[in-house]
């Protein structure tokens, strides 16, 4: 095995810490959010969603992809650009299951933010932290 093949392991496993943690804190901030406040499950997701992404992108950048430019601007416009389709992705996810299948709030936040997990790895590898777009 080689050398780059290793550090795409490790890298995805620190992408599954920082997603974890991620989605620990969207979840818990939703649910407290839903029950302490009695606020709309989108008005809930909108607040959990920015606190967690807003963590996860630090992480993300500086520990998961040890991502380093001088464009850090771009960087963040980029992210910027993934977060608002992970975040109608999100949605269009909540109401389908909700809604239309009549699913449990906190069952089709976990759903969802599995969903977002394997679409958040591709997006950020390939797109938000990655030098070809500096």
């Amino acid at each position: 095995m080689n050398v780059n093949f290793f550090n795409n392991i490790l890298k995805y496993f620190k992408y599954c810490l920082v997603g974890g943690a991620g989605a620990i804190i969207d979840f818990v901030l939703y649910g407290s959010i839903i029950y302490f406040f009695n606020a709309n499950y989108l008005i809930s997701n909108l607040f959990s969603f920015t606190i967690s992404t807003l963590i996860v992108f630090y992480l993300q950048k500086n520990w998961t992809f040890q991502y380093s430019t001088d464009k850090n601007l771009k960087t963040f416009n980029r992210y910027f650009q993934a977060v608002i389709v992970t975040y109608i992705l999100n949605n269009i996810i909540l109401i389908i299951l909700i809604e239309l299948m009549s699913f449990d709030l906190l069952i089709s936040k976990v759903l969802q933010i599995l969903i977002s997990f394997l679409w958040g790895y591709n997006v950020n590898k390939y797109y938000v932290f990655n030098k070809k777009f500096d």
